[in-house]
């Protein structure tokens, strides 16, 4: 399908019905509880689809949790700074189509994990980072990083957007600030980006807003923790493609139908982070609810499963047969 997409044999905004399809599917997972005997079914998690939607819901709890544990700014007499930053790195329309920023931006691209590597060489110390990848009205890439600094860069408030950024009145965080914009020219293509433009905010203990979010991590995953709610969208199944529905609904969809298009994983996270996400696993009491089985709802072991009685059900008269029978 990718190569399909990228050579033009296949225009991925005429996907939207193959994207309604997917997220309408029905599968179940089946699980047995091994302490009282209980059966259970809950939908399977497919991306765009609420029981995916519920599972990145926790993730963004967990990471949450990690930032607050954090130092994320301190004060001196020479002014304010934070080990936390957050980067939106977009590309430019005039640099490359839609599907060839798409694909630059996966792992085999690599787009991004060159920009880090420049990146490692202008700093300090090592950092930490959790991306997030969505997509603009357009369905172009638009990826947001938070990085967790060692060593903290300068910051001060931006009256106009009511948001901190670096400061470039401190010799460190000027020579950073330098490598991802271009003081001269604020509006002009990132040095180290190269293809397109870095928006960077910084956020301080006090100040962990972002864009009427209370944190970056709530911020990054307002479309990941969310449900692609086709009944919220008027005449989704009649349109034959993204560019044909309201404006307003676009960016979800094309963050949905990228994703599974380039196989973009849900949250990029580093060493780091990961080892402390799954600290956090590891202090949860275990489950007794094992996975059985993945069913389609048209088959009949899922009803069975549940303790209903399936000719009846075919008869149309359904009532429960032997709920919480063993497997």
């Amino acid at each position: 399908m990718q190569q399909d997409v990228l050579s033009g044999k296949v225009d991925a905004d005429t996907l939207l019905p193959d994207l309604v399809d997917w997220v309408s599917c029905d599968y179940y997972n089946l699980f047995y509880n091994t302490e009282t005997g209980e059966h259970r079914a809950s939908p399977a998690s497919r991306r765009g689809n609420a029981a995916y939607a519920l599972r990145q819901s926790f993730k963004k709890s967990d990471l949450t949790k990690l930032l607050k544990k954090s130092t994320i700014s301190y004060e001196t007499t020479s002014g304010i700074y934070s080990h936390l930053l957050f980067f939106t790195l977009t590309v430019d329309h005039k640099e490359m189509s839609r599907d060839e920023a798409n694909y630059f931006v996966t792992a085999k691209g690599k787009g991004i994990s060159r920009f880090f590597a420049r990146f490692e060489k202008c700093i300090k110390g090592g950092y930490s980072k959790v991306i997030a990848k969505e997509s603009t009205t357009s369905g172009y890439p638009a990826v947001h990083v938070i990085l967790y600094l060692e060593t903290p860069l300068k910051v001060r408030w931006h009256h106009k957007s009511g948001t901190y950024r670096p400061d470039p009145t401190d010799p460190y965080t000027r020579s950073v600030l330098g490598k991802l914009k271009n003081l001269n020219d604020w509006n002009s293509r990132s040095p180290l980006w190269r293809v397109g433009f870095v928006d960077v905010y910084a956020f301080t203990r006090d100040c962990m807003g972002m864009k009427g979010y209370t944190n970056p991590i709530n911020y990054i995953a307002k479309y990941i923790s969310k449900s692609l709610d086709l009944e919220g969208i008027p005449d989704i199944d009649k349109c034959k493609r993204v560019s044909d529905l309201p404006m307003k609904f676009r960016t979800r969809v094309w963050t949905i139908l990228n994703s599974l298009i380039w196989n973009s994983q849900t949250w990029i996270l580093s060493k780091s982070f990961k080892e402390d996400l799954k600290k956090i696993k590891e202090q949860r009491p275990p489950s007794p609810w094992v996975w059985v089985d993945t069913v389609h709802i048209s088959n009949p072991f899922l009803y069975e499963w549940m303790g209903w009685d399936i000719h009846s059900l075919l008869r149309g008269t359904v009532f429960p047969a032997s709920a919480g029978a063993s497997p």
